[in-house]
């Protein structure tokens, strides 16, 4: 099987998109396609990396996509497909999808895109819908694939698309979250934790719609004898300035135990997974539109035997499964007190709830990404357990239209 990708993101620059162009197509190769993968050079040289990959890059000129882009990928599509007998063109992600939508007369391949999440709420605009209608973009030829079952539903919500059309295909979690990481003990000692004490970690950007505020609320809310035992380690680049000012000026009037890490290479953060005891992350719904459309960054941390508290936004309810990988809760800081007290208070829970996520992560792996968008065959040891299946929980009537389309 011959696999054309397009993508407006590709490393070296780090991001979602990146990560699941680079991590299907080196998926897909090992399930024996061959893969040809279009993405931006960003104007720097990057031949030794990409020869490196086992599938073949080629780049065009270009960066971060801006709507005057466009014109020049519609002729790179239209050019790019017709240069083989490809069996599959992917859409990586939507800045392709007009561009191969437009350049569809010039092959008989099957022609996928993926819909992520947030980009589905930003093509509500009259013009862009007025311009993906013009181009038949999601048209009978058209297969879509969801990464979960809220930007599925949301999908289907905002376009009229038949159903046989989409599928949700979950994304994996790379072997790297798997490796080596340093011992235990090594990474309390060197952050300076007690050994009494029970760790939670976050990895996220400091932007609004992570739901920071709102961990710190819940901390504040809990008894004294809990909230003295949690250490709150904060991992992740800083976002909008008022934001991260109001962030830590609740943080500095709290008297928690709460440390800002700042952005961190990935080697380090996945030995600090081994040295905490939990995983959390309060996202919350935006009015702007943005969602949270998985929620890769729980099974990286499930990778290490981390079981996550979690609010049920966006498609984070496909990565968390409640009360089998973690506990899930509505976005109120009343709600993820009580869990926080619970991943506290109940050692033997806790503990449980990690070994199941560690074993859904080991299962829920790129290769299966792989097969199920392009109809590959998988091997069997990547098949998930039966009984890992989402525990429905009665948080929001629908998500689909909360806060006027709009997510976390």
């Amino acid at each position: 099987m011959k696999i054309l990708m397009l993508t407006s993101e590709f490393p070296p620059v780090n991001g979602g998109i990146a990560t699941y162009v680079r991590e299907i197509a080196c998926s897909a190769t090992r399930l024996g396609a061959t893969v040809t993968v279009y993405g931006p050079d960003y104007g720097v040289a990057t031949h030794a990396e990409d020869r490196r990959l086992p599938f073949e890059v080629r780049r065009y000129s270009g960066g971060l996509h801006s709507r005057r882009d466009l014109p020049a990928k519609v002729a790179l599509a239209r050019r790019v497909i017709a240069e083989s007998d490809y069996d599959i063109v992917h859409a990586a992600d939507w800045p392709f999808f007009i561009p191969l939508a437009l350049a569809r007369g010039r092959t008989n391949a099957r022609l996928v895109m993926t819909v992520h999440g947030t980009e589905i709420n930003e093509t509500q605009a009259r013009e862009k819908r007025l311009a993906i209608w013009l181009a038949g973009v999601f048209g009978p030829r058209t297969e879509i694939a969801a990464n979960s079952a809220y930007t599925h539903n949301l999908f289907r919500d905002r376009f009229n698309v038949p159903a046989e059309q989409v599928r949700t295909v979950h994304l994996g979690v790379s072997e790297f979250w798997f490796g080596p990481r340093a011992p235990r003990a090594i990474t309390r000692a060197d952050l300076g934790l007690r050994d009494d004490g029970v760790t939670m970690v976050t990895v996220a950007r400091l932007t609004r719609r992570k739901g920071h505020l709102a961990t710190v609320a819940a901390l504040n809310a809990l008894p004294p004898s809990v909230r003295e035992k949690i250490t709150w380690l904060v991992i992740g680049p800083e976002g909008e300035a008022d934001y991260v000012r109001e962030l830590k000026a609740a943080i500095a009037a709290s008297g928690c135990d709460i440390r800002l890490l700042g952005a961190l290479p990935s080697q380090q953060i996945r030995d600090i997974y081994g040295g905490c005891d939990f995983f959390c992350l309060t996202g919350n719904w935006d009015p702007t539109g943005r969602v949270e459309g998985f929620g890769l960054v729980f099974l990286e941390a499930a990778a290490a035997g981390l079981p996550s508290v979690a609010t049920d936004v966006g498609g984070v309810a496909d990565a968390v499964l409640h009360n089998q990988t973690g506990l899930l809760v509505k976005p109120d800081s009343e709600a993820i007190a009580a869990a926080l007290a619970e991943m506290v208070n109940d050692g033997v829970k806790r503990i449980s709830l990690g070994r199941r996520a560690a074993t859904r992560a080991r299962h829920m792996s790129w290769e299966r990404c792989a097969a199920g968008t392009y109809y590959l065959t998988l091997p069997r040891e990547h098949y998930a357990p039966v009984d890992f299946e989402p525990v429905p929980v009665d948080l929001l009537a629908d998500k689909t239209v909360a806060a006027g389309g709009g997510a976390s």
